[in-house]
């Protein structure tokens, strides 16, 4: 899993670093030294909801960026939930810290349906996370704009859509759509299949290999994960949040076993702690 580096423990820090996105997801303690001589390769930030595993790794990775070596003034953006009393905290601590320094930071709050221009095509959208709590919680899409055939063309011979290209334009016969480059759902139930169709990448909430141990409506299964995963017929996905609760080496035959059983085709993968697991 070259594309990504995280860290995934329920309770006590969460944090996924998107690497040709430049986009981390969540800022749960030790970010900044998981990322390392990387502090300062992120551009944005995009935080799901402000509970402590997901927030309180802001401040140093906020201190590395500003005091490590590199560019101290490289601009950072931060999307957070809008009136988010966890992150207003976690903000309010690194005003406080460093009450006569300029850092290069844009805070932007963020309602289900918030784009952010991320340039060379891509934007940042927000939607609505399933995780019941007094604040919003959100997940996010990274999506591509892309041109396809309209379908009304798509399965003709190649030499009749060069012919109508000529007599029509070729925009006449084209049209544009945003395809999913990566998803996070943060915290959350098992999401709308429809919101990831087709995503190249997913990582979803899996805090529970059985139904039976949810005592309460706030986290997704594996076995929901994985049947979102097969439903939106997602390239690759990586389960995350599974709960400590769980003996490793019983845990991973598991989730194998259900990927196999509910037919998920794709590639999948367990981010546990600081490292990925390949799953199928």
């Amino acid at each position: 899993m070259n594309l990504l580096a995280g860290y995934s423990r329920g309770l006590f820090s969460n944090w996924l670093w998107h690497r040709t996105l430049h986009l981390v997801v969540d800022a749960g303690e030790g970010l900044q030294l998981g990322l390392g001589s990387r502090v300062l390769a992120p551009t944005h930030l995009a935080i799901t909801h402000g509970h402590a595993d997901h927030t309180f790794g802001l401040p140093g990775f906020v201190a590395a960026r500003r005091f490590g070596i590199g560019d101290p003034e490289k601009p950072l953006t931060i999307v957070y939930p809008e009136n988010s009393r966890g992150v207003d905290v976690v903000r309010g601590t690194v005003e406080r810290q460093w009450p006569r320094e300029v850092f290069p930071l844009t805070w932007i709050p963020a309602r289900p349906g918030f784009e952010l221009d991320l340039g060379r095509n891509k934007v940042l959208r927000a939607f609505e996370a399933d995780h019941p709590s007094a604040d919003l919680a959100l997940g996010y899409l990274v999506l591509e704009r892309r041109r396809r055939l309209k379908p009304e063309f798509q399965g003709m011979a190649e030499a009749d859509i060069r012919q109508l290209a000529r007599e029509r334009g070729r925009d006449a016969l084209m049209e544009d759509y945003a395809h999913v480059l990566f998803a996070h759902t943060g915290d959350s139930m098992p999401i709308d299949p429809a919101i990831v169709r087709q995503a190249d990448l997913l990582v979803h909430d899996a805090t529970f290999l059985v139904e039976e141990d949810r005592r309460e409506r706030i986290h997704a299964t594996t076995a929901e994960a994985i049947t979102v995963a097969r439903e939106a017929r997602v390239r690759t996905l990586v389960l995350q949040h599974l709960s400590v609760r769980y003996e490793r080496g019983e845990a991973i035959p598991a989730l194998k076993r259900q990927v196999s059983e509910l037919g998920f085709e794709g590639e999948s993968w367990l981010l546990d702690g600081g490292t990925f697991t390949r799953i199928s």
